[in-house]
């Protein structure tokens, strides 16, 4: 099954404040699953792929260090008032998460990584993407976020 085959009907409810978008970016910087509001859909499309592109491969290139430093947590980039969390995920799928300034990365690290580890039950690494944002939609695990981190 192909991360673009589990589309599921998106509700903006499901994201808890200071969470805006969650979406799924796969080994080759594609966009494939999504929820919240798309803070990238005033970028032109050529532009917006570009940008899901750089962050599919600088993930793949800190790979390259993985047997010297150890396998990266996650990145995050701030632009003004919002940050950028990329995670790495299996079969070089990476999770973007885009945040208000105020929320802490390593809370919504921790719920999707959380996730991601809870998968295991799924054979086909692609179900296991799709499973954990499922999983972040239907048990609103970002809403389990201490009030601190929010």
């Amino acid at each position: 099954m192909t991360l673009n085959k589990t589309m599921v009907c998106l509700d903006d409810s499901m994201i808890p404040s200071g969470v805006e978008f969650v979406g799924i970016i796969n080994k080759k910087g594609r966009l494939v699953e999504t929820i919240g509001k798309d803070l990238l859909c005033d970028m032109p499309r050529d532009i917006k792929e570009m940008f899901c592109m750089n962050i599919a491969l600088r993930g793949s290139m800190q790979k390259d260090f993985d047997e010297y430093l150890g396998p990266v947590n996650y990145c995050m980039t701030q632009r003004g008032n919002t940050k950028f969390i990329s995670i790495p995920a299996v079969n070089g799928n990476t999770i973007l998460g885009i945040t208000k300034k105020k929320v802490e990365p390593s809370g919504v690290v921790g719920c999707v990584t959380q996730m991601l580890q809870s998968s295991n039950q799924y054979p086909a690494d692609d179900d296991k993407i799709s499973y954990t944002l499922n999983s972040i939609k239907n048990q609103k695990i970002l809403e389990k976020l201490p009030a601190a981190v929010l």
